[in-house]
């Protein structure tokens, strides 16, 4: 129960939001847990999930619920259910120990192998994990037909636990699919020497007796197996397919029928139980179960695919959606060789082959489609876009200048043809000519607005401001040109003239509705929100269906904190205009901002399907996706955003950023090197791009880059700091020592004081280190992060009653910080002072979701005779740190004190052997030998 205050996490204090739950809440909620739990041990699921319930309407943060409860609901087979929960746990700082076989099961099941592979290392887990998890692997490779890998890790399995019978079975079943009978053959003996009456070992014989086509014997061993397990997934469907093609088609449709129920979420099954509804004329069910077997395609017979449209255009749909962009075009290839007169799938497949920056063969494949549909507007835009891809910029136009007139005169289509010939990937060259033009005919305003929204949009509000100012001082009263100069004015952060601009566009008309939204959105700055609400109310009041005083109305609410006023609002804008992407995005933002995030991933793809390219909507579709944990697909959108930026390296510079928090590392890379290809002088850029290189591509690179950057800037500190790092990687913290100290001698700021502190420390320059912390924190007494570790260092020299002082200044500074109160309370705990319980408490409202004040109030309750309380407190903790020796010792003394007396030798049993020192080790042996007296 030491403070937990890591100095490599110092710069990162976070400001948390924590849901306020009562004690009694707390106590009541830690019941059901606890009663759930004997239910569950007792196998009696339906209990545990009704106390579990009870449980998280007490507390919907309680972590060991959670946790709990999606163990239950995968054992059901409950996989939406089970992802809620598995999902929350893991947002709320679950252990990754507790999670990792059941994230493995759900991926399995859900056959979601490349996030499973991508996202399970076994390495990361202790021993015991390893085996299962390599077999977990092991077997996504085997889906994915990679024999070799899965071979291996059914062979690390192996080492570790030679007589893991899944591991043993995983590998007869790889040998068999590698097409070596023989080798499978004596594996799966072995493995039926290991346990002879495992249902999976009887699988893979039959198996391998299904590939020599001795089907009877296949058929014999595939009952046993079903006999051993009626549940057996594997062999249900290898049976019903057996049975299917010996036209057995009742005793198939029972497999089926079995599977469809216990595994609703099997999409092979869904497909099989398809084709044996088409094959009796049962054409309507069958539709419904291909609606559910559409993702899993690829591991259905291509007999059975080819000869059935309607799968082969779902798969194309389904997988689209998923992003399995080369797999979604194969399949609509067939489908359009087969129905070549139906214009929809082609424009789909163009549509993927323009993602897949194919444009060439899009134009190949539309133009005689376009001929043949010479009225179809998404056609003459999807050909547009694809001859502007490949630099046909006449041909593109004279697409979209069709397009427009099938439109009806569309103008934003115009524009659009303007900007596309403008901003085709040459931000920098088209920027000179808007500036150019500008510059030889200072009254075209067309060329100037233009020239003012790309200078906002690269950040260059001072460039913009003069031209804004010209062009309205030259007409000052155009509407147009004065509210462009307030935006402008915003972008400059002069919100005082801002508003007098505005003011004044609605002084000239009364009526101008941007003029009342851009005053509202003022308001909403300065968290004015009543004067907001005022202004738009009397608006509503005169245009009850204007989308965009709704929409402004709503983001007023939502700026005030109040969603569900803020989700009506937006649906009523919704409504108005079906086609609007500004409602949609505020919803989305809304949605995410209260963790209905399913919600919000359908209301991006809805926004998506408006505008694909639009960044708003990529940027509002990645957001979901990463709150929705589908890296893959976040990945992709972030590929567009990059192609979609061309060359304007601040969005390049964007891209690469989400691309880095993805891990997409040679993505990023590849981003940034574009980047600064474009803008050498973009530093965030430049800078990130060495960090990137250093980290995971050339450190050469790197280096060089970084000395290039210290002789172009020599008075700058960023590059002592790059210099630093890389002196830190080479294990150079001396050298990383002098390159620190240079930044700060440039820069002297908290960051640079951090790093310099740090490198000290590591070059066993402690009192220098000590000095530096000392001296900054005189002269800077309110900054928090030194001021921490400089608490943190008495803390360590044992100098307590000088921490204590230090970390009430720091909470004088900041009162609401989890950690400095969680310090404290352990100080006041060790010191007898009656304030450690209402500390320790505060600490642990402020940071539910952090194992060290859940421990630390959970351990001072136990040791004041509330066991039962701060038992609660204690299963989150552990829930969150289950390889946490000393919190399963606090566990045991609090079950210790509620005389449970099992439970808490399991609990120290397993903390003792875990071989590893901790504080109270020598407490924890004592009472172990008590309760085995």
């Amino acid at each position: 129960m030491k403070p937990n205050f890591p100095l490599n996490k110092l710069l990162l204090i976070l400001a948390l939001n924590p849901v306020q739950i009562s004690f009694a809440d707390d106590i009541q909620a830690g019941k059901f847990y606890e009663e759930a739990l004997q239910a569950y041990r007792s196998q009696n699921n339906a209990e545990a999930i009704i106390n579990l319930k009870n449980a998280l309407q007490q507390n919907e943060r309680y972590v060991a619920a959670h946790l709990l409860l999606g163990d239950i609901y995968l054992q059901q087979k409950s996989l939406s259910a089970a992802e809620v929960e598995l999902s929350l746990a893991k947002q709320l700082g679950a252990d990754p120990s507790l999670l990792v076989e059941n994230l493995a099961k759900l991926y399995t099941y859900q056959i979601r192998y490349k996030d499973l592979l991508k996202e399970i290392d076994p390495v990361l887990f202790a021993t015991e994990l390893r085996p299962v998890l390599h077999v977990y692997r092991g077997n996504a490779f085997l889906q994915t037909n990679l024999i070799s890998e899965a071979l291996n890790e059914f062979d690390i399995a192996l080492q570790i636990a030679p007589n893991h019978i899944d591991a043993a079975i995983g590998r007869a079943n790889a040998l068999l699919k590698r097409g070596d009978i023989k080798g499978a053959d004596q594996a799966a003996e072995k493995a039926m020497q290991i346990q002879p009456n495992d249902p999976g070992a009887w699988f893979v014989k039959g198996s391998i007796k299904h590939a020599t086509m001795e089907l009877d014997d296949a058929l014999r061993f595939y009952d046993k197996a079903i006999e051993l397990n009626p549940d057996h997934v594997d062999t249900r469907l290898a049976r019903a397919g057996l049975l299917m093609d010996l036209k057995q088609d009742e005793r198939a449709r029972q497999d089926l029928e079995y599977l469809r129920k216990a595994y609703p979420f099997e999409p092979k099954a869904a497909y099989l139980h398809a084709v044996l509804l088409e094959r009796n004329n049962q054409k309507e069910s069958a539709t419904k179960e291909l609606e559910v077997a559409g993702d899993i395609i690829s591991s259905i017979k291509p007999e059975y695919l080819s000869a059935h449209g309607p799968t082969l255009m779902l798969s194309g749909l389904v997988n689209y959606s998923l992003q399995r962009l080369d797999v979604a075009a194969e399949y609509l290839r067939q489908y359009v060789n087969q129905y070549p007169e139906q214009p929809g799938p082609y424009k789909l497949l163009a549509t993927i082959l323009l993602q897949k920056n194919e444009p060439e063969q899009a134009i190949d494949l539309l133009r005689p489609v376009q001929i043949r549909n010479p009225q179809d507007q998404r056609l003459a835009l999807i050909l547009g876009n694809a001859f502007m891809q490949v630099g046909k910029h006449d041909m593109a136009n004279a697409m979209f200048e069709k397009a427009m007139k099938m439109g009806g005169g569309d103008s934003s289509l115009q524009a659009e043809i303007g900007f596309n010939r403008l901003f085709m990937g040459q931000e920098q060259a088209g920027l000179r000519d808007l500036e150019a033009a500008f510059k030889q005919n200072p009254d075209d305003t067309q060329a100037g607005i233009r020239l003012v929204a790309l200078y906002i949009t690269r950040g260059e509000s001072e460039k913009a401001l003069p031209v804004a100012k010209a062009m309205q001082d030259k007409v000052s009263r155009n509407l147009t040109l004065l509210n462009l100069l307030g935006m402008t004015q915003v972008s400059a952060k002069q919100f005082k003239e801002a508003r007098q601009s505005f003011e004044s566009t609605v002084e000239i008309d009364p009526a101008f509705l941007t003029g009342h939204l851009n005053l509202s959105k003022l308001d909403v700055a300065e968290k004015k929100f009543d004067d907001a609400r005022n202004r738009l109310d009397t608006l509503l009041k005169k245009y009850p269906d204007e989308i965009n005083v709704v929409t402004e109305l709503a983001t007023v609410e939502q700026a005030a904190g109040n969603y569900d006023k803020a989700i009506v609002l937006l649906e009523r804008a919704q409504k108005l205009d079906q086609n609007a992407l500004t409602p949609v995005l505020a919803l989305v933002d809304v949605k995410l901002k209260t963790n209905k995030v399913l919600e919000a991933l359908s209301l991006a793809r809805t926004a998506e399907r408006l505008n694909r390219n639009d960044p708003s909507v990529m940027e509002a579709l990645l957001r979901c996706h990463l709150a929705a944990n589908n890296k893959d697909e976040a990945l992709a959108v972030t590929i567009r955003m990059a192609e979609q930026a061309k060359l304007n390296a601040n969005n390049l510079f964007r891209a690469a950023r989400y691309q880095i928090d993805l891990g997409s590392y040679n993505e990023a890379i590849k981003t940034l090197k574009r980047a600064v290809l474009v803008d050498e002088n973009h530093i965030p850029s430049q800078v990130a791009l060495v960090e990137m290189e250093l980290n995971h591509g050339e450190a050469v690179f790197a280096v060089k880059r970084a000395e290039t950057l210290q002789k172009q800037y020599p008075q700058q500190a960023f590059p002592h700091h790059l210099l630093g790092d890389i002196a830190l990687r080479d294990k150079k913290p001396d050298l990383a020592a002098d390159h620190f100290q240079s930044a700060f001698a440039l820069e002297p700021n908290s960051i640079a004081l951090m790093k310099l502190y740090s490198a000290l420390k590591m070059s066993n320059q402690n009192q220098k280190a000590f000095t530096l912390l000392e001296g900054w924190i005189k002269k800077n007494p309110s900054d928090a992060t030194p001021a921490a570790a400089y608490a943190e260092e008495l803390l360590v020299a044992g100098k307590i009653k000088e921490a204590e002082k230090q970390y009430e200044k720091l909470l004088a500074i900041t009162p609401d910080n989890p950690q400095f109160l969680n310090n404290l309370a352990n100080i006041y705990f060790q010191t007898g002072n009656d304030k450690a319980l209402s500390t320790a408490e505060n600490a642990q409202k402020l940071a539910p979701d952090q194992a060290s004040t859940n421990d630390t109030l959970g351990w001072i309750l136990a040791n004041q005779g509330q066991a039962e309380r701060g038992l609660n407190y204690l299963r989150n903790a552990h829930s969150r740190q289950s390889q946490n020796p000393e919190i399963r010792y606090h566990i045991a003394f609090a079950l210790d004190q509620l005389q449970r007396k099992e439970e808490a030798k399991q609990e120290l049993e397993k903390a003792l052997n875990a071989n590893s020192n901790f504080p109270g080790i020598d407490q924890a042996k004592s009472l172990m030998e008590k309760l085995k007296k």
